[in-house]
């Protein structure tokens, strides 16, 4: 497992109209990396992630966000006025406009999750910005589903188990400790190594004047984005035109049937994987296939002069 931490990141902030937004980097000091640009899952931070991504700054140039309302990110984040996921997309443009004006090169778009998904649409409104797409299961859910959800929200049916859990988490702990030891092993954290529950509670809390420490991502927020389902990844996925490679859990995977198969379609040569084992969180549960497969998609870009 890629649990050993090789290069500490950098903070930095992109100021927006309305905030700033922050992120991590790895390996800038070196212009002839390939840049790449990781997108964590809802409710996460960017460092939750690092111990797969300071191991790829030997050959990229990393940037890794802490979305709207997560981490260290100051961009408004209103859980009753949102609706959908475009705003991250549309936030990730900005990203990868900076981040190609930094560079002068396109930029390589990875993600977990809702990170997922937000690159896809992304790359699909601005292909001119990004040079390809590695995802470890996105939010893909079919029409159908993603309709009665909206549904059930316009009704006031509270029907949605994942948004209604995460309204329901605890905000504030006395301290990061209490709040690893309380993580470890369970709920959503039960096939975490522990270190990884340590990254993501460092990146994801803030001290609070009383000392005790709090979640970056509101609750609240975070039962937002698992409500806010009027965006169209279909049409995202329809209107894709650049290569991808796509890694799959095994159990309770959320790029479900027939994304798997409407993606491939739009890359036929595109290297599709289910892990074996593995669950929604592979990133944690396998970080060294997640980091193998960077860099092969990579190394298929070479090869295609793409």
């Amino acid at each position: 497992m890629t649990s050993v931490v090789r290069e500490t990141p950098a903070r930095r902030s992109l100021p927006l109209p309305e905030g700033t937004m922050s992120y991590l980097e790895w390996g800038a000091d070196d212009p002839g990396k390939t840049p790449l640009h990781f997108a964590h899952a809802n409710g996460f931070n960017g460092f939750t992630y690092r111990r797969i991504l300071s191991g790829l700054a030997d050959q990229f140039h990393v940037r890794a966000w802490d979305a709207r309302g997560h981490g260290e990110t100051t961009l408004t984040a209103d859980p009753a006025r949102h609706h959908n996921w475009y705003v991250y997309r549309d936030d990730l443009i900005a990203m990868a406009e900076d981040f190609k004006q930094a560079t002068g090169k396109k930029i390589i778009l990875a993600g977990h999750s809702m990170g997922g998904a937000a690159s896809v649409m992304a790359a699909a409104a601005r292909p001119d910005l990004v040079r390809g797409l590695a995802l470890f299961d996105p939010v893909m859910i079919p029409t159908g589903a993603r309709y009665a959800m909206l549904l059930s929200g316009l009704l006031g049916i509270k029907g949605n188990p994942l948004a209604n859990g995460a309204s329901r988490r605890r905000a504030v702990f006395p301290d990061r400790q209490t709040m690893v030891e309380r993580y470890t092993g369970r709920g959503a954290f039960t096939t975490w190594p522990r270190e990884f529950v340590e990254d993501y509670v460092e990146g994801g809390t803030k001290l609070r004047e009383d000392g005790q420490v709090a979640l970056s991502c509101a609750p609240a927020w975070e039962a937002a984005n698992f409500r806010a389902q009027g965006h169209n990844i279909t049409t995202a996925v329809r209107n894709l035109h650049v290569p991808f490679a796509l890694v799959r859990a095994e159990r309770g995977s959320t790029c479900r049937p027939p994304f798997p198969m409407l993606l491939k379609r739009r890359d036929p040569a595109a290297h599709v994987m289910q892990v074996p084992g593995s669950t929604h969180f592979l990133p944690m549960e396998f970080p060294d296939i997640v980091a193998k497969e960077i860099r092969n998609f990579a190394a298929r870009l070479d090869r295609e002069g793409r």
